[in-house]
């Protein structure tokens, strides 16, 4: 495959679900080389979703839940009807979980990548937003966790796509990136006081091909989670 895994650190009972889901994006990039990562967050949702029924689990799209309506001001906080983006059963356990999607333009240039805090600020977003259905799923005795796909790409333009640039140039950037992702996910971990799993998946193919020149190349893709069993 052009796309192999770097990272998974997710729980024992994630993890393959996780792998499932990069596999999926792998095999249709190396037969369309598009990537289903690059989609929004309901594409993105409804493969992970595919990817548990693969493993052997429960899960389904945009399913109906009560949310809080959370204001800052003082006073019992309203209901709304709402929808979770996913819920995902694993043996005995049921997750409703909140998603996003992000994508990042990764190079030395870029002041929208891995390496800066974009991706922090979405997973905590996130996660604060599964507050508004912590209520109703402890009722249903669920749990929730927030979920953020990402991807990374190399613009046309940018330094690293110049005309005689080595592959490896690409390919250390790519592992430059994900290792600064991995640390801001650490310390947001300590910011939230929650463990922050990520994986990452990233191009081993690093050369650029002639019809890709007008392109947004693929470098990464994956995601981040915060779960609270």
């Amino acid at each position: 495959m052009t796309f192999e895994r770097d990272v998974n650190n997710f729980p024992a009972s994630w993890r393959g679900i996780v792998n499932k889901w990069g596999e999926f994006n792998a095999n249709y990039y190396d037969r369309f080389q598009d990537l289903p990562a690059w989609y929004v967050e309901n594409s993105n949702s409804a493969l992970f979703s595919a990817a548990a029924w693969a493993e052997g689990h429960l899960a389904l799209c945009e399913v109906d839940a009560e949310k809080k309506f959370y204001t800052g001001r003082p006073g019992r906080p309203a209901t709304y009807p709402g929808r979770m983006d996913i819920e995902l059963t694993i043996d005995d356990g049921t997750y409703w979980i909140e998603a996003k999607r992000r994508a990042f333009s990764l190079s030395a240039s870029s002041d929208y990548s891995f390496r800066h805090s974009f991706l922090s600020a979405s997973v905590k977003e996130a996660t604060e937003n599964t507050t508004q259905c912590q209520e109703a799923a402890n009722a249903l005795d669920c749990c929730v966790a927030s979920l953020v796909f990402f991807s990374g790409h190399i613009r046309p333009d940018a330094p690293e796509r110049a005309r005689g640039t080595p592959p490896l140039m690409r390919s250390e950037l790519i592992a430059a990136e994900t290792a600064a992702l991995r640390a801001n996910m650490q310390d947001l971990g300590r910011d939230l006081g929650a463990r922050v799993y990520h994986a990452v998946f990233s191009q081993r193919d690093c050369r650029i091909y002639h019809n890709w020149e007008g392109y947004y190349w693929p470098a990464a893709f994956g995601l981040c989670a915060v779960i609270f069993d």
